[in-house]
């Protein structure tokens, strides 16, 4: 239907009906079967219809999206109490699921790598974040982002440029737009939430556009508000698509003090927004038993194709991470949502089925919101907390399916690199219970922090997942990668493929919200991608890609399983992997091998191949291989006849007859190169057995600059293929500075092999010469951050002497700086100089403090208090590291202060109760340790009400935990659990981004 000339708007009167009965009798032996009625039952507010965009063109009423001069954050992350519990929850040594994830099995290679079809901009944004997302249709492709949207039919080609939502939505701008294609319908929606606003009428709620035909150009627009009576902001909305019922989630407190509290989730009635109805009902409910890490976004299932479940309650899922207060054990919940829309009574949700999972950490930085570095700005958002969008749901022939997607900390406890956990869910039939199919967690192979993903499915089963990546060394990169239906579980095996590179950085913690992948339904097999990168403004971008290939014959050779390297014999079985590239079904075609060139031999593979699956083939000709030390060059080759792309029909593998006796010295371990080699220093070695028998007590022996030949005898019993470290009895004078030649090697008797026998190499005393290249220690730090306090810099060229150029933020306002400097090192000889000049100069009269300030022989920190009155916003600071324990005067051991290692170290600022700080100078911070390790922490205050955060440090300037609390009575108050934290010194803050105060406490 086109409505190019409709403007008709329909008032209706809006109504609530609270469900007067929600909570049921709880009692533990029926509560698995107890299920919750809605909290409020209601129509939507009113149903207009909009022109289409075509003729909202052509009669000058289209508006265009809103650009403004300057970057301005929109809608800030609403957060509740945060829930994570210092130290507490599992994993504590890095994610169970990496290994599967980087582990390669045989026959698990891929040739095949799916390069981009298309990638295009899609916006410049003038809001931080951009909140990407967009869909296909079978003839278009609509971006959105915070404020607009644009139109691009399948080529990429522009049909509409830059509308703002409030061209569907009658001048309503507030932003979190979803774009979605319910294909079931053949119709795009378009939605955003509605921000509370008295002067133009608005409440609290939900808009929602749905196209009146397929034709998103020309076709006009129902549009719908879902309105609700409370003060509650329903913050980064998510749709799914259902049956019955367009499905929503949002980040709403749900904890208490408003209307209907316990509202969490809503559906509204999708049959009758479809054709325009003005009498579409809503329902709201709770999710009973719901936890969180203060930032709440579950998700819907939602259908990625047209082939909707005739029958069964939609499902929403979230995970809880036993790193959460109040969670045991890491896990998955699924609630069911049964909805009448006859009769609202009859409409329920169930309590949670719970799905054990392995262990996930989904921490970053104590739940705070800046948590990735990049190789200039803010360190940005990982989101955390967060079901990414969408989780996807398909039917397949015998099986329902649901993927979905979180970030993850896939570092050992103390440490941080973000990973993708993402889960295959599988049901038997419509409404039967969903088991977990396959889980794993996906780190980028070039080592980067991997987040902000979405995954789909296409119609062969395969699952596609956009995804970006940042490091310190890397900005923002777009990429994708993905696996086939047949792959070994918990793996995604399509190679990692870069989409877009930023050229630039963002400078605000905010990074997309989200990102989107979806489906084309023109031919079930494309995906089409959109995230945020910086080139150099914040922008959106779309990839458009496929992970099925475009051939029908390909069969191609991936490996050769025999032989290997090893005593070969006359009679030698040729074993090879085959792998069907091509997406028809592949049998009888012919398989060759040739040695060194010679006769070919072919064969015939007479089994079956379907796309993606692999077998090993093995001829019943065998190869001579038997002459001793020989390498033999091996070609397998495969002949289909109409092979589409020959170019990966042929390996050639080198194989060699291994000598029986043959070892050798493969590196000389100690001493290394270095500063301080000393008077009495063993010789280390590593002895490899490049022969096909087990050797044992043999000569080994090495020499210093030529001289004389020390032997000894491994007594030791060195494996075939095998290596053994073996460290000399006598030791050598290495004291002196200068360069050391040193020869290793063995003498084995009957060796066949002499020339991998020995090794030299030098190795240099550089005493008080400079050697280091700023990256073998990571010498230096990039940035610390502590509430407003910045310390930048980068090594010095020669890894020595490293200068801190440092900002300091803290003194806004010119009043002098009192408080703590603190460092701290890892305990080894070194001594630390601290250098504190004014206006860049280290000249001595203006040396305001210098000298030994710590003994790293003795201590393993150091403390430097500041003289009251200096204004460190006209200051550097320098430090020094020299290589050697001191005492009295502590002389440079090379007679001038020039040189000195200075290895990784970390530098924090802190001022306790510093006037400039504390925003509350009649007002105490009071922490009482209430029992062992567990702390009440208040502050009363009459100059605000706003909400605060309490802030947990570990003294290297982590972040432990980031917990928001909200003024009672005059009072902010906050029970502190630090009963699974490490014994140590902690730094309690309370405060905002103006101010606060701070204490120490002590974990026992």
């Amino acid at each position: 239907m086109s409505c190019t000339s409709i403007n008709k708007v329909f008032k209706i009167r809006a109504y609530s009906i609270l469900v007067l009965s929600l909570l049921l009798s709880f009692k533990s032996q029926t509560f698995a079967q107890e299920k919750l009625a809605p909290s409020t039952v209601g129509k939507m507010e009113f149903v207009r219809e909009v022109p289409s965009l075509a003729s909202q063109i052509r009669n000058g009423t289209f508006i265009k999206a809103e650009k403004l001069s300057e970057v301005e954050e929109i809608n800030p992350k609403r957060r509740s109490a945060n829930q994570v519990v210092p130290g507490k929850g599992l994993p504590k040594d890095g994610d169970p699921l990496v290994q599967a994830q980087t582990t390669k099995s045989k026959g698990t290679q891929k040739t095949y790598e799916p390069e981009p079809i298309r990638v295009f901009e899609a916006n410049t944004a003038t809001f931080t974040p951009s909140d990407p997302t967009g869909a296909a249709g079978p003839n278009h492709y609509i971006a959105g982002w915070n404020s607009g949207f644009k139109i691009y039919d399948k080529q990429g080609n522009l049909l509409v440029d830059e509308a703002s939502l409030g061209t569907l939505f009658d001048g309503n701008t507030a932003g979190d737009p979803i774009i979605l294609y319910d294909a079931a319908a053949d119709r795009f929606v378009i939605t955003e939430f509605e921000e509370e606003n008295e002067e133009d009428g608005f409440e609290n709620g939900f808009n929602i556009a749905i196209c009146q035909g397929s034709d998103p150009v020309n076709d006009g627009w129902y549009v719908y508000t879902m309105g609700f009576e409370t003060s509650t902001f329903p913050d980064y909305p998510k749709y799914g698509i259902w049956h019955d019922g367009y499905y929503i989630t949002s980040n709403i407190n749900i904890t208490g003090g408003q209307t209907n509290p316990s509202d969490a989730v809503f559906v509204m009635e999708r049959s009758k927004m479809l054709t325009g109805q003005t009498d579409v009902g809503f329902q709201g409910f709770p999710l009973p038993t719901l936890r969180t890490n203060g930032f709440f976004s579950p998700q819907f299932l939602s259908v990625a194709d047209g082939n909707l479940p005739a029958s069964g309650p939609a499902t929403v899922v979230f995970f809880q991470d036993d790193a959460w207060r109040n969670v045991n054990d890491d896990h998955l919940k699924l609630w069911s949502l049964s909805v009448d829309w006859v009769n609202p009574a009859n409409s329920s949700i169930s309590q949670p089925a719970i799905i054990t999972t392995a262990d996930f950490n989904s921490v970053f930085d104590g739940g705070d919101f800046s948590n990735l570095p990049q190789p200039a700005g803010d360190n940005i958002d990982a989101m955390q907390g967060t079901v990414m969008q969408q989780a996807q749901y398909r039917k397949f022939a015998g099986y329902n399916s649901a993927i979905f997607n979180f970030v993850v900390n896939v570092a050992p406890a103390g440490g941080k690199k973000a990973g993708i956990r993402w889960y295959e869910l599988r049901q038997t039939a419509d409404g039967q219970p969903w088991e977990i199919y396959q889980e794993g967690t996906y780190v980028s192979p070039t080592g980067y922090n991997a987040f902000g993903a979405s995954m789909s499915f296409d119609a062969d089963g395969s699952i596609g997942m956009g995804y970006s990546t940042v490091s310190e060394d890397l900005p923002v990169t777009i990429n994708f990668t993905g696996r086939y239906a047949n792959d070994p579980l918990g793996v995604m095996s399509v190679p990692e493929t870069v989409l877009a590179t930023s050229t630039g950085f963002s400078f605000s913690p905010r990074y997309a919200d989200y990102t989107h992948l979806t489906t084309d339904p023109a031919d079930g097999r494309t995906f089409w991608y959109i995230s945020e990168y910086f080139r150099p403004q914040r922008k959106d971008v779309v990839g458009v890609f496929k992970l099925a290939p475009d051939l029908t014959n390909d069969v191609q050779t991936i490996a050769l399983v025999n032989p290997q390297d090893g005593d070969l014999t006359t009679t030698e079985t040729i074993t090879v992997t085959l792998r069907n590239a091509g997406t028809a079904t592949q049998t009888s075609f012919p398989v060759s091998y040739s040695v060194d060139g010679g006769a070919t031999v072919t064969e015939t593979f007479t089994g079956s191949l379907a796309f993606n699956e692999t077998a090993d083939f093995s001829f019943s000709q065998t190869a001579n291989l038997s002459t001793t030390g020989q390498i033999y060059s091996i070609t397998v080759t495969t002949g289909l006849s109409n092979d589409q792309d020959t170019s990966n029909d042929a390996l050639t593998v080198n194989v060699q007859n291994l000598w029986r006796e043959d070892v050798g010295i493969t590196s000389i371990d100690n001493p290394q190169s270095g500063s301080g080699l000393g008077s009495s220093v063993p010789v280390t070695v590593t002895i490899t057995n490049f022969g096909v028998e087990a050797q044992s007590n043999f000569p080994v022996f090495y020499s210093i600059n030529s001289g004389n030949q020390v032997t000894e005898t491994y007594t030791g019993t060195v494996p075939a293929q095998g290596t053994a470290t073996y460290t000399f009895t006598a030791t050598e004078d290495f004291s002196e500075l200068g360069t050391y030649t040193i020869t290793a090697g063995t003498d084995l008797p009957d060796d066949k092999n002499q020339t991998n026998d020995m090794i030299t190499v030098d190795v240099v005393n550089a005493y008080c010469t400079p050697f280091s290249d700023c990256s073998s220690f990571g010498d230096g730090i990039t940035q610390i951050n502590l509430e407003g306090t910045s310390i930048t810099t980068a090594c010095s060229s020669d890894g020595f002497d490293a200068d801190l150029d440092t900002v300091f933020n803290l003194d806004i306002q010119n009043n002098p700086y009192t408080g703590t400097l603190q460092a701290g090192f890892d305990g080894t000889a070194y001594a630390i100089f601290i250098d504190l000049n004014k206006n860049g100069g280290f000249e001595a009269s203006e040396r305001v403090s210098n000298g030994l300030i710590a003994n790293a022989a003795t201590d393993t920190d150091f403390t430097l208090t500041l003289p009251a009155g200096v204004n460190l916003d006209t200051y550097r600071m320098r430090i020094r590291g020299l290589d050697s324990a001191f005492s009295g005067d502590a002389q440079d051991p090379c007679g001038t202060m020039q040189y000195g290692r200075t290895n990784d170290y970390s530098v924090r600022i802190f001022n306790s109760l510093s006037v400039e700080e504390n925003i509350f100078p009649d007002s105490e911070l009071v922490i009482i340790e209430t029992e062992r390790d567990q702390f009440q922490i208040s502050l009363s205050t009459d100059q605000t009400t706003e909400k605060m955060a309490v802030t947990v440090y570990n003294l290297l300037g982590q972040k432990l935990a980031n917990n928001w609390i909200e003024n009672e009575y005059g009072s902010y108050k906050y029970d502190l659990d630090m009963s699974y934290a490490s014994s140590g010194i902690y730094i309690v803050r309370l405060g905002n981004r103006d101010g606060g105060q701070s204490k120490k406490i002590i974990v026992r």
